[in-house]
């Protein structure tokens, strides 16, 4: 018997899958070493609305009156925005220039031009929040929308509806967060004016949109049992590995359903758990798997006992891995190389066993391993998402916010669109695992089982009972 002879692993994790946005880049390094700024086509003209405050926010406008539109910002008003945009362009003369930034509200323009790709429109839908919130977004959209339908020509009309559909676009992606007061009223008004008008089809269809953000019904929780809990309480060898690893599946793919992409921009950027409840959930879930793990593994008496409850969780990671399940995969992981268990004696066995899992999440070359092995893995599947988190970090803080003014003529406050592709990119993967789901039915006694994952020791208690097992040598300090 030794000591097993385990890295200590550092869990940050998933990897980045292909996006319809930029090429198949296997990682993120190799997407940001495309993260050239040039060669730049600079803007023929130069907007003056950044000089607006971005920090304080626009009041509700009384969509009624027509005063409300008396004095509207150039360019969130102009036909064709491309005038004011920062371009790269192609080697290849065939294909358009990609958008690499611009004045916030050039931007906003162009995600409602017909002659803005889809990919651009998504990437704008997906990642706005990072310099513009939804309300002021939506304030602007209505002007726009305004403006333009108070014209006849077809040109005007065109952008009228653009507007009006990516406004609906963003109101039937708000968060939860994000429905304040002040939002819903402003939304709300600009139904009455469209009823006002006659419009009564885009009314009904704005006004469905926002009620159906609002009065979502809560989901029930995912890990609750509708059983009594047993007289004889279940043990884990009541159960068949394959069982467990698919109900620990139909969990987390339900948490993960849930999380929103604006959750894990907001993560990045300010760790604020009131933006990001779900995604608060789901890794509090993860935290719980590995505290639960670790429990069961300490908790018996005899080293014969523990050694075969950590051969049984070897043996449900295997299946987590076939299900593409990285999340609790990563989670059991975690708990079996934690200190308070490595440091413990295990047979050969046990330290060959789970030496193939260990060789997964090493750290070098950015997770290397773990990526090429979510690549290859068939859909459904539930990402690790501590990877994406650090993959969102790296991007945020190692890119500015705006393109730097020396290769823009000297100009200032122009939004790094560039920055928000590589977002888009990394969430957009995101967005392509949550298209699939697993056929997996509830398991009632399963879930009974677990309890939520809720019994388990803390930091502090594990590596008590740790000491237990094995007592150091050291002497206690006087």
């Amino acid at each position: 018997m030794a000591s097993m002879g385990f890295t200590r692993v550092i869990w940050v994790g998933e990897a980045i899958g292909t996006s319809r946005v930029t090429p198949d880049f296997a990682n993120l390094a190799e997407l940001l070493q495309d993260a050239e700024f040039g060669p730049f086509k600079l803007p023929s003209r130069w907007a003056d609305d950044e000089n607006e405050d971005e920090h304080v926010p626009q009041r509700a406008i009384d969509w009624l009156e027509k005063r409300a539109i008396a004095h509207v910002p150039e360019t969130i008003c102009t036909l064709d925005a491309s005038q004011y945009l920062v371009m790269r362009t192609r080697e290849d003369s065939s294909k358009p220039p990609e958008v690499r930034g611009g004045p916030r509200d050039a931007l906003i323009v162009h995600a409602t031009e017909h002659t803005a790709s889809v990919l651009y429109q998504e990437a704008f839908l997906v990642t706005y929040r990072t310099f513009i919130s939804s309300h002021d977004l939506i304030n602007k959209l209505i002007t726009r929308y305004v403006y333009m339908s108070m014209s006849s020509d077809r040109a005007s009309q065109s952008a009228a509806r653009l507007s009006f559909s990516v406004l609906v676009r963003v109101v039937d992606e708000l968060t939860n967060y994000e429905l304040s007061e002040a939002l819903v009223h402003t939304v709300t008004s600009f139904v009455y004016r469209l009823i006002h008008e006659g419009n009564l089809i885009y009314a009904r269809l704005l006004r469905k949109r926002l009620l159906d953000r609002i009065v979502t019904p809560k989901p029930t929780p995912v890990t609750v049992s509708k059983l009594t809990p047993p007289r004889k309480p279940y043990t884990l060898f009541d159960f068949r590995s394959s069982d467990i690893a698919c109900q620990m599946t139909y969990i987390d793919s339900q948490l993960f359903h849930l999380i929103e992409p604006p959750e894990l921009l907001w993560w990045a950027q300010e760790q604020d758990e009131l933006k990001s409840p779900n995604l608060v959930a789901f890794t509090e879930h993860f935290n719980n798997v590995s505290f639960w793990v670790r429990t069961l593994v300490l908790s018996p008496a005899t080293a014969k006992e523990r050694e075969k409850y950590l051969m049984k969780f070897i043996k449900i990671m295997k299946q987590l891995r076939r299900l593409g399940n990285f999340n609790s995969y990563l989670a059991l992981l975690s708990a079996l190389v934690s200190s308070p268990l490595s440091r413990l004696d295990w047979s050969k066995t046990v330290t060959d066993a789970l030496r193939e899992h260990i060789d997964v999440m090493d750290t070098s070359h950015s997770y290397k391993n773990y990526r090429i092995l979510l690549q290859q893995s068939s859909p459904p599947t539930v990402p690790y998402i501590g990877v994406v988190l650090q993959d969102l970090t790296f991007v945020h803080a190692g890119n500015s916010d705006k393109l730097p003014a020396d290769r823009c003529g000297g100009r200032r406050g122009l939004v790094n669109f560039l920055k928000r592709w590589h977002q888009y990119a990394i969430l957009d993967s995101i967005r392509k695992m949550k298209r699939w789901n697993y056929d997996i039915k509830r398991d009632e006694k399963l879930l009974c089982f677990f309890d939520s994952f809720s019994n388990f020791l803390n930091e502090e208690e594990t590596w008590g009972r740790s000491h237990e097992i094995k007592p150091t040598n050291r002497k206690k300090p006087l």
